[in-house]
């Protein structure tokens, strides 16, 4: 039987050079006010009053006022990975059929976890403590809004480096996500959330709840690319 390319727990030969850990601030976010109404259910043909355009769009501006987004990420190589599951250089263990399906040619992957901080969280806190529900909801969305931005920032950072290192980028890969493989559909388990956490120390942008998988700061998120070689 011929050797898996999985069976050395060792970083192979086409590891790129920056294995390690790093930090990430993106820039000025950017969140739509288009987004954030299409998303509270107008469109053209139901246009927003001008009393709710407004909310929308004083609540973007706070959005990314109040973030202070940074991200931490870290490149890791390959141990095995098959239908059970993911195994880092490390000896970090993700469960699953998700990875087999998606990081194939994979000898790498880039773990991270990115948050707006906590500044967002308060500024919603402040909303809501002073009963304008209407103002926390749609900051609600519009943070959201703003961390697939600073996901797409930092995607565009790790891009770079892979193309750097003659690579290219899987798609993101995330716990409590479900994914799409053999026409069914599998989840990464949250509960791997502790896992993905053990690789970073008490610096990174978020961490969790104590007995929780829930992250604080609220507007947080975690995941994975996988780095292969370009064809």
């Amino acid at each position: 039987m011929m050797p898996s390319r999985y069976d050395n727990p060792g970083p192979s030969a086409g590891i790129g050079a920056r294995l390690g850990k790093e930090d990430f601030t993106p820039g000025r976010l950017e969140v739509s006010t288009e987004r954030v109404l299409r998303i509270l259910g107008y469109r053209q043909d139901a246009p927003a009053s001008a009393q709710v355009r407004g909310t929308a769009l004083a609540m973007a501006e706070l959005a990314v006022a109040a973030a202070t987004p940074r991200a931490a990420y870290r490149r890791l190589a390959i141990a095995r990975c098959t239908p059970e599951g993911l195994v880092l250089s490390t000896g970090t263990r993700f469960r699953g059929p998700t990875f087999s399906a998606y990081l194939a040619g994979c000898d790498e992957v880039a773990v991270f976890v990115l948050s707006l901080g906590a500044k967002f969280d308060s500024t919603q806190k402040n909303l809501s403590a002073a009963g304008k529900t209407l103002e926390a909801y749609v900051m609600d969305i519009a943070g959201w809004l703003g961390i697939e931005d600073a996901t797409r920032l930092l995607k565009d950072r790790l891009d770079k480096e892979a193309k750097h290192d003659g690579l290219e980028l899987t798609r993101r890969l995330a716990p409590g996500y479900t994914s799409r493989v053999g026409g069914q559909k599998v989840e990464w388990p949250l509960e791997d959330h502790p896992a993905l956490f053990s690789l970073f120390d008490e610096a990174a942008p978020a961490r969790l709840l104590e007995g929780s998988c829930a992250m604080m700061p609220k507007m947080s998120r975690t995941g994975l690319f996988g780095l292969r070689p370009v064809p």
